[in-house]
């Protein structure tokens, strides 16, 4: 099979797996097979992967499989990969040609670079690009974008955390940090398509349903026993806080200012019995390098709030946007 071994995950995406293979099957680069798994899907799916498997043999791998989720799907697909290196795209996003070429491993663990956010009338409504710095490995937490050394992945045990928020973040946390050779572009060629019609677009389901603290515990249990806290607790310190911020932001839909309150509590107790010191972090309170600017005064401007005893109230005001 191909040097590199594209893994999709299909789940109910009829309308949009056509473009995600299409995007991929025409790339400049052509050493490559796909690995597409319907994972119960219960719309026509199914249907299309069998004609697309069945038009490109040479191309497609395809397998059928009861619903067991995006984590179990990805880690049982990195085993089941035939190249060396694998990728990872969405079902109902897409690449450009150039996608694999500019992203191909010269010797690198991983490989990683930004994304673009087209609508359903192609208009670029965000776009992110990285610098060539240290914390640019966290500024995309999503296994897409990027390729890996399917050695290095099997070797170091890396995979999916089977929850319901941040199965992506716990892999690529333990990943980007078990590895020196990682190599940063500011190559921009994934579409993470935006469905105006998807909620998930714009913010989480609510909390309640989420298991952020599974997330958290588990992720630092992890890092922990792989002794890869203390070498990288700057920029440890610093992508806890950020994703708490995030999670408080996009998963309050529909929580009241109490219950906000309380999340928050929860969250920044956790971070502070790890990280005492996270509000002197010294990355936080410059220009990091690598960092998004638009997203970078988001966490700055928490903070102050958070000192002024406002942060459960901007985040409850937000919420009602």
């Amino acid at each position: 099979m191909g040097r590199i071994t594209v893994i999709v995950p299909a789940y109910n995406c009829e309308k949009w797996i056509g473009r995600c293979l299409d995007s991929i099957l025409c790339q400049t680069y052509q050493d490559f097979d796909i690995l597409v798994i319907n994972d119960g899907s219960k719309d026509g799916t199914g249907k299309i992967l069998v004609e697309y498997a069945k038009k490109y043999p040479k191309k497609i791998k395809y397998v059928e499989q009861e619903n067991i989720g995006v984590a179990k799907t990805r880690n049982k697909a990195i085993k089941m990969a035939e190249g060396k290196y694998v990728a990872f795209v969405d079902c109902d996003d897409f690449v450009d040609k150039d996608y694999l070429e500019k992203l191909l491993p010269d010797g690198e663990d991983i490989v990683l670079g930004g994304y673009k956010r087209p609508n359903s009338k192609g208009k670029i409504i965000k776009e992110v690009k990285l610098d060539n710095a240290s914390f640019a490995r966290f500024v995309v937490p999503a296994p897409w974008a990027k390729i890996y050394s399917k050695d290095f992945l099997i070797n170091n045990k890396i995979e999916f955390l089977d929850n319901n928020i941040g199965e992506d973040v716990y892999f690529n946390l333990i990943a980007m940090l078990s590895t020196e050779k990682i190599r940063i572009t500011n190559y921009v060629g994934y579409n993470w398509y935006f469905n105006e019609g998807s909620v998930s677009n714009t913010k989480q389901k609510s909390f309640k349903n989420l298991d952020v603290m599974k997330l958290l515990n588990d992720s630092y249990d992890e890092l922990q026993k792989r002794d890869l806290i203390e070498k990288n607790y700057q920029e440890l310190e610093l992508f806890y806080y950020r994703y708490l911020v995030w999670f408080l932001l996009f998963s309050s839909k529909g929580a009241s200012l109490r219950e906000i309150k309380n999340k928050e509590r929860e969250l920044f107790d956790w971070l502070e019995e790890r990280f005492p010191d996270y509000k002197k972090n010294k990355l936080l309170k410059g220009n990091l390098p690598g960092e998004i600017k638009s997203t970078r005064q988001v966490y700055k401007t928490f903070g102050v709030l958070s000192k002024l005893h406002l942060g459960d109230k901007s985040v409850w005001l937000y919420s009602k946007m």
